[in-house]
């Protein structure tokens, strides 16, 4: 058994085209939990009446907007009532594209046996292969200089609002870490996929750490994963394509209100994950 947990906000066609894929591509005992994280446009009710006679397929409506790490633990908590071997937790906008998916992720878990598994995740937006995510994830002092400079942004708004009227759109900081096409091991993954084994699953009551809205997930997991000594895998013989956010036609407005909220969820889950590191360290 297979469970998959997709988080969903609006986007109803994509998640949808999500689901589809799953079906197509994964062989064998499955089930499928969307999870609709409030969103205002109501479609977490269309998803509910197209999946209500779907034996394969679990719709949750979370009340209010819990952020990524809390939608997505809801939807793990429920894909743990059915047992699987394997949950894998993805965004909407990931797709699947082996026909033979099941049987590589089984090789896989033979070959390295690991607790926590991060395909190639080739994204369309920026044509670069977004896993692993970093050589090696955040020291205390990396997060405090981050931190400083979050402060600093959120106290002088002003500063990017000129920074966005130059231009149309948000910096892009794209990277690509070398050595995509051979596995690696315990490198920090990215957050767009996650493939937790039966290991991982016995052992956690949620996958994700709770107290982010949005932002640093990945970091705080791969942070946690070593502490406690679980095995990260990253495997180029899985394959997933991630069609990002690619829409250019946002209004200045638009974009600024985005950068400002996005620079305060940042600001919050850097403060949460030192907060976090601190404590384990003392």
């Amino acid at each position: 058994m297979i469970a998959f947990v997709i988080l969903h906000y609006q986007a109803l066609d994509e998640t949808i085209d999500c689901v589809n894929t799953i079906k197509k591509m994964v062989k064998g005992s499955r089930h499928i939990v969307i999870v609709d994280n409030a969103s205002p446009n109501k479609s977490g009710e269309i998803l509910i009446a197209k999946y209500q006679q779907d034996e394969e397929i679990t719709v949750l409506v979370s009340k209010e907007n819990v952020g990524f790490a809390r939608g997505n633990n809801l939807g793990y908590v429920e894909a743990k009532k059915y047992s699987p071997e394997y949950i894998v937790v993805m965004n909407n906008d990931v797709f699947i594209t082996q026909t033979d998916f099941t049987e590589r992720l089984e090789k896989s878990h033979e070959l390295y046996q690991f607790d926590v598994l991060g395909p190639d995740i080739f994204s369309t937006k920026t044509n670069i292969h977004q896993n692993p995510q970093r050589e090696n994830n955040y020291s205390l002092q990396d997060l405090k200089s981050t931190q400083r400079k979050l402060k600093f942004k959120n106290k002088f708004k002003f500063l990017i609002r000129l920074k966005y009227l130059l231009r149309n759109r948000p910096d892009e900081n794209v990277s690509q870490v070398a050595g995509f096409d051979s596995v690696q091991i315990n490198k920090p993954l990215h957050g767009a996929i996650y493939i937790f084994a039966k290991s991982f699953i016995d052992t956690h009551d949620e996958c994700f750490y709770s107290k982010t809205f949005m932002y640093y997930e990945s970091y705080i997991l791969h942070y946690l994963g070593m502490r406690d000594n679980l095995k990260f895998v990253y495997d180029p013989s899985i394959k997933v394509i991630h069609h990002e956010d690619v829409s250019t036609n946002q209004t200045y407005k638009g974009l600024y209100r985005k950068v400002i909220f996005v620079n305060k969820c940042l600001l919050e889950s850097c403060n949460a994950f030192i907060e976090l590191m601190e404590s384990t360290e003392d």
